[in-house]
């Protein structure tokens, strides 16, 4: 698996690479090919003659909350949106990609629109993960499945890799919370009845708490997809956002990504609401208590920056008996959902086993 060039210690400094102005291609100039973002030299790489143009690197930066409410920064410029007439999914391409696949089904039947791509990313997570290496952790992966058919793990490849960027943001923010509430401590006292029997009974001694709860929160990660990719993200996370880089189109070449489905000021709503439950649980964190009577909380928000990110993911599917299954890798870590064959065969012999071992015990304990 590839090192990350953000281990390379440059002191806050660009790393020095060719000047931006000439990475901004798509055609090789040695051989007129197309040029693809390669994680394994995190550069742009020639599809035909492997010729290498180096890019410049840069850490992404904090954007102030304001430009996200009043965000106009269409990404339509250097994208196009692609719908595929075969799944109807739509998908974020560079203009400079002259032959689109979809990134879920893997066909190349997909037609450009006319619709606005939205909000640009100022951020991304490059893939760490190249497409060979992907492979192999696809492999590992579907032959480690105990239930999956012997056939299928000697022949398990995946096809119609494709690597898609999905939308994210994360947010900042220093925090003040003024707050009131009442906590009760249990304790307990003893009686005798008039049968000379001994009972304990609980009480609870309530008392006061008020004050001032300050916290600063780093990246708070919302995903701007769907609620169902929301799902299989969250399987693959996490994400390491704070290698985010500098957004470029030269991480879109030859990947694609997804327009978000979510709004800024709705992600950050889900965002301030986690915020607000750490909160309620730091507060909470510094008494010694057993049982909350209520807790009243008004939380300021200061100084709220954010990112808009992409977050690479691999996405394929392999065949058996003419059935696809579909995965997704997350494509800094390796970390892969998805679906695999089962042997028949092999979950029978599990059941009867099981219920030889069964039949053992019980045979066992009658003859006891």
């Amino acid at each position: 698996m590839a090192n990350k060039p953000f281990d390379i210690p440059n002191n806050g400094d660009d790393i020095a690479f060719a000047p931006e102005d000439e990475t901004l291609v798509s055609k090789c100039a040695s051989c007129g090919g197309n040029l693809v973002f390669n994680p394994s030299t995190f550069s742009l790489r020639c599809e035909h003659c492997g010729n290498i143009v180096e890019i410049r690197h840069r850490m992404a930066s904090e954007i102030d909350f304001a430009k996200l409410v009043d965000a106009q920064s269409a990404w339509n410029g250097e994208t196009r949106v692609f719908e595929c007439n075969s799944c109807g999914a739509r998908q974020v391409i560079s203009r400079k990609n002259m032959s689109p696949v979809c990134a879920f089904c893997g066909t190349a039947n997909v037609v450009a629109l006319d619709s606005i791509v939205g909000l640009k990313p100022n951020a991304v997570l490059p893939f760490t993960i190249d497409g060979k290496n992907a492979q192999e952790v696809y492999a590992r992966w579907a032959r480690s499945k105990f239930f999956s058919p012997r056939k299928f793990k000697k022949q398990v490849r995946a096809e119609k890799l494709v690597g898609h960027y999905f939308p994210a943001f994360t947010f900042d923010s220093d925090t003040v919370t003024t707050y009131v509430g009442e906590l009760g401590e249990y304790y307990y006292t003893t009686y005798t009845d008039s049968e000379g029997h001994v009972h304990t009974q609980q009480h609870t001694r309530w008392f006061p708490i008020s004050g001032t709860f300050n916290r600063s929160f780093n990246d708070i990660f919302v995903q701007a997809t769907a609620p169902n990719t929301q799902v299989t993200l969250k399987k693959i996370s996490p994400f390491d956002t704070d290698y985010a880089q500098e957004y470029t189109d030269n991480y879109l070449y030859g990947f694609s990504a997804s327009q978000n489905e979510r709004s800024g000021l709705e992600c950050w709503n889900e965002a301030r609401g986690v915020m607000e439950k750490n909160v309620r649980r730091g507060i909470l964190g510094t008494y010694s208590y057993d049982v909350v009577g209520y807790l009243r909380t008004n939380m300021q928000c200061f100084d709220i920056t954010f990112k808009y990110v992409l977050l690479p993911v691999y996405i394929g599917h392999s065949t058996y008996r003419k059935k696809l299954y579909n995965f997704y890798m997350n494509g800094q870590n390796g970390r892969i959902v998805g679906k695999s064959p089962k042997s028949v065969a092999k979950i029978l012999s599990l059941i009867f086993g099981g219920l030889a071992v069964v039949g053992g015990i019980v045979a066992a304990l009658l003859l006891i």
